[in-house]
């Protein structure tokens, strides 16, 4: 089932005032506004889109190693050809280590298996089953029978699967429309997220990518007719604009509410009583752990709407706004502040000196193919270097690592009869 919060929906929304320019290009992370009441989006149609954050210190280095992906995939060249140099890209610099060109290799290495002219960093035209839509393919190629798409992501926090993803799938069309529609036999489908997962492939036929063209031409058309629905999950909330307006998102905000009634002993009492977790159906509590990050952002979404409400002069009923207090203190003018207090003070006017963490270790001492390096400290350090195990994570049944192996509480008693 597809959501079907809309570029049309979008535009109507800015047109309104309700969503500014600035909204649609915000970090996803930042407090955003939500509200329960009851909203009807069926008068709204149009085409679905991903939409991309604003240019934050971790995007931008993501730009900067499709930038150097490029330049490689294009001319040739190895990434550690940029150990040293310095790249900019919306107002960020960041000087190439190899630890950054490490991450490229194996992505590079595996599309140059295939051809040594891939098309990189392609406009592809969507317009076939998305009507007036483009993207932008990372990387494609033709090898014998078969199509390739590769997708370089550089973020180090959630995985993201490759198996049934729909962006690589919409690439992959574009890709082969691209190409003159040409009689390959199979598509494979590439996520390189080096710091999240890896190399990680999906192989399906063109019958089957092109089946899924036809089942995005009937959700558009559905959309055209206003037969739209909402189908709020924590991913796919994360990254929508339609969030970010004054009642939020009716079918979230529905969604949200019902995670915590189903928590909640009476919903109608003035003080919350939440249900003892070890009474809860299992299924209900996992389901509400799960979708914890998607909570919490609510939660921090409608106190910032509360408290805009009190300072705009109408707040919710039963609050107020108030002076915050002081703030932090600090120094209007740093060097001056340092000369009285060395005067006064010494060497006990700083803090002990600290070790340099793991990452600047590396930076500044692991060999590498294009840096001398420390190789006998390194070495020496290497043998002082332990890390314990992580602790336990709760994940869905359906993640790709294997469950623990434990023994059910009710066997580690059978040696007692």
């Amino acid at each position: 089932m597809t959501c079907t919060a809309s570029v049309a929906l979008i535009d109507h929304l800015v047109a309104k005032g309700e969503l500014s320019e600035s909204d649609l290009n915000e970090d996803c992370d930042a407090p955003v506004v939500d509200d329960e009441d009851d909203q009807d989006y069926s008068a709204y149609e149009g085409e679905t889109l991903d939409l991309s954050r604003d240019s934050t210190a971790y995007s931008a280095e993501g730009t900067v190693m499709h930038e150097i992906r490029e330049h490689c995939l294009d001319l040739g060249c190895d990434p550690h050809h940029f150990v040293g140099s310095t790249l900019t890209a919306d107002g960020h610099s960041f000087e190439i280590d190899d630890h950054m060109a490490d991450r490229l290799v194996a992505g590079i290495d595996w599309v140059r298996q295939h051809t040594s002219n891939p098309l990189v960093e392609i406009r592809v035209d969507l317009s076939r089953w998305l009507p007036g839509q483009f993207g932008t393919c990372d990387t494609a190629f033709l090898y014998r029978k078969m199509l390739g798409v590769s997708d370089y992501k550089d973020g180090a926090g959630e995985p993201v699967e490759v198996v049934g993803t729909r962006q690589l799938r919409l690439y992959a069309l574009g890709a082969w429309e691209h190409l003159g529609r040409p009689q390959v036999e199979d598509v494979v489908l590439n996520i390189d997220q080096p710091r999240a997962g890896g190399m990680k492939f999906w192989e399906i036929t063109l019958a089957e990518l092109l089946e899924f063209g036809e089942e995005v031409k009937r959700v558009f058309s559905r959309i055209e007719r206003g037969d739209v629905e909402f189908v709020p999950t924590t991913k796919g909330c994360r990254w929508c604009p339609v969030r970010k307006t004054k009642r939020g998102c009716a079918a979230r905000n529905q969604w949200l509410m019902q995670m915590f009634g189903g928590a909640l002993l009476d919903p109608s009492e003035p003080e919350p009583k939440f249900k003892d977790p070890a009474q809860m159906p299992r299924a209900l509590r996992f389901y509400i752990v799960n979708h914890s990050t998607a909570a919490r952002a609510w939660l921090t979404e409608l106190h910032h709407q509360s408290l805009q409400a009190a300072l705009d002069g109408d707040p919710d009923p039963g609050s107020k706004a108030i002076d915050g207090g002081l703030g932090n203190r600090y120094f209007t003018a740093p060097a001056e502040a340092e000369a009285i207090l060395v005067g006064a003070l010494g060497e006990k006017a700083y803090k002990p000196r600290q070790l340099i963490g793991f990452t600047d270790i590396d930076r500044l001492m692991k060999p590498g193919k294009r840096k001398k390096g420390m190789p006998e400290p390194w070495d020496a350090l290497q043998e002082l270097v332990d890390r314990p195990d992580g602790k336990p994570k709760l994940v869905p049944v359906d993640h790709p690592k294997p469950a623990l192996e434990v023994t059910p509480i009710a066997d580690q008693f059978d040696d007692l009869d």
